[in-house]
């Protein structure tokens, strides 16, 4: 069963047309602030509690090679992963086009998140990850204590009042949650850039995830049996077999067909080590439940809390049978949207209704590349000239 799961998370998260990934193959096996420091960046890590108990893992590039020292006139800026990921995914294309890369050798303090249950964040003040509590968590709780918590901790160590923030797909869903529940939070984010922003998600169009969905109460029905509340990171045992099966993935049709059979996406750019690089640092770990809520919205077309079912529903919201929505409304952060067209996961007619719904939407933009899909705002070759550039031109305007 857990090798069907990381099998399914795989598909999810190499559901883009991804373009040729540039790295040395070594850092495959490498933590974030080893690859970041093994490429002259000056990198801190840092842990945070959240109000909950969680103790989350932060990656700070302090300074780069060519620049030095972040200037400290310059406001810090955050990113935030996607769902399944981690402090990695920001830096897989190496460090002559990874947005973090770019920003530091620009001169800014960049700061990397970790959500709780991923590999770099698995520790709380009194529960244990084996245990079923730890793992009752879905991005409502990313959103209401592990942001707020990462966005304290960022402004509190660079002494700015402001940051600028990124987030990818689950990276914006938390953003949105944060500021519809606690807007007076509003005022330390200077400004929101959502990449393939995760809120309405009701036009999932991945034929493999859309059936997940469609099955969801059964398959919930079994992982409840068999105790199943976490979706860990592939062991190594499964790096060494994809390394067996598929050791020249290009030439290998049969490991071609098996991935796009999951993700219903087709890869002509897709190296042999771009596809070992992501295979051993995506999946990060995180919740069954960060998964059924996200199935939830599909099914229910609304951007709102978890549904216990209405009774608990009762119990946790007030007595609403069903849950609320998050009031977007109240998302007074300006915020500038990047979206794909391409994107199976987070559709333009999803996108365009959250745009729809922002008092304070500064840009909707769609990436030139018609094939431009969900991971390729992180994999994609051409990701700076069709994206990164705008983005740190957004972070650099007066």
């Amino acid at each position: 069963m857990l090798a069907i799961v990381g099998t399914i998370v795989l598909g999810f998260c190499i559901a883009g047309c991804f373009s040729e990934v540039k790295f040395n193959a070594e850092d495959a096996t490498l933590t974030t602030p080893q690859i970041t420091q093994k490429y002259g960046y000056t990198t801190e890590v840092h842990h945070v509690q959240t109000e909950d108990g969680y103790i989350l893992e932060l990656h700070r590039i302090r300074a780069s090679p060519s620049f030095g020292r972040a200037d400290p006139s310059n406001l810090p800026v955050l990113l935030m992963h996607g769902l399944m990921g981690s402090s990695a995914d920001w830096i897989l294309i190496g460090p002559e086009d990874s947005l973090p890369y770019l920003l530091s050798n620009r001169g800014h303090d960049v700061w990397l998140g970790n959500s709780r249950g991923n590999r770099y964040s698995r520790n709380h003040s009194r529960l244990s990850p084996e245990g079923r509590e730890f793992w009752d968590f879905s991005f409502h709780e990313l959103g209401l204590y592990d942001l707020p918590a990462i966005v304290d901790h960022v402004l509190e160590r660079s002494g700015a009042e402001r940051l600028n923030y990124v987030g990818h797909s689950q990276g914006t869903t938390m953003f949105f949650v944060l500021n519809a529940l606690r807007p007076e939070y509003a005022k330390k984010f200077r400004l929101m850039q959502a990449l393939a922003p995760a809120t309405f998600v009701t036009h999932l169009k991945h034929p493999f995830l859309r059936f997940l969905v469609e099955h969801q109460a059964v398959l919930m029905r079994a992982f409840h049996s068999l105790g199943i509340v976490e979706i860990k990171p592939f062991p190594d045992d499964w790096n060494r077999l994809v390394d067996a099966l598929c050791p020249d993935f290009l030439s290998r049709a049969f490991c071609q067909d098996a991935m796009h059979s999951l993700t219903g996406n087709k890869y002509p750019h897709l190296s042999a080590l771009g596809f070992r690089m992501v295979a051993h640092h995506v999946p990060a770990g995180g919740a069954v439940k960060q998964w059924v809520h996200f199935g939830q919205l599909v099914q229910s077309g609304h951007f709102r809390a978890y549904d216990y079912g209405p009774e608990r529903n009762r119990l946790e919201y007030a007595g609403q049978s069903a849950p609320p929505d998050y009031d977007l409304g109240r998302v007074v952060v300006p915020v500038a949207i990047y979206y794909g067209l391409a994107d199976e996961l987070t559709q333009p007619a999803d996108v365009r209704l959250l745009a729809e719904k922002l008092p304070n939407l500064v840009a909707l933009n769609l990436l030139p590349n018609a094939t431009f899909n969900h991971m390729d705002f992180m994999l994609a070759s051409d990701a700076k000239a069709a994206l990164y550039d705008s983005i740190i031109a957004n972070v650099e305007r007066p």
